[in-house]
């Protein structure tokens, strides 16, 4: 939640998944600025998990929903396993 708190204040979790190493999952969304727009932003651990979940880096991504529907998004930090810090991509 800390680096999700950089990009977005009060941002309210909806959905948390773990697994035997932990979190792996964290969607959490604002209100945006238009009427029905929905921005979340998520948090997936490298790896593949349940549910058809997988992913290639360590990653937050903003989604922007309009009416319940997806309408575009992109990453705005990946994790460096190197380093052990975020990077912002965008």
């Amino acid at each position: 939640m800390e680096v999700i708190a950089r990009f977005a204040e009060n941002a309210a979790v909806v959905r948390e998944l773990s697994d035997e190493q932990g979190l792996y999952l964290l969607e959490a969304n604002v209100s945006g600025k238009e009427g029905g727009e929905v921005i979340q932003y998520q948090y997936m651990r490298k790896g593949r998990f349940p549910n058809h979940h997988e992913a290639s880096d360590t990653a937050i991504c903003i989604v922007y929903i309009q009416n319940g529907e997806p309408v575009h998004g992109y990453t705005v930090a990946k994790y460096s396993p190197e380093t052990g810090e975020w990077r912002e991509t965008k």
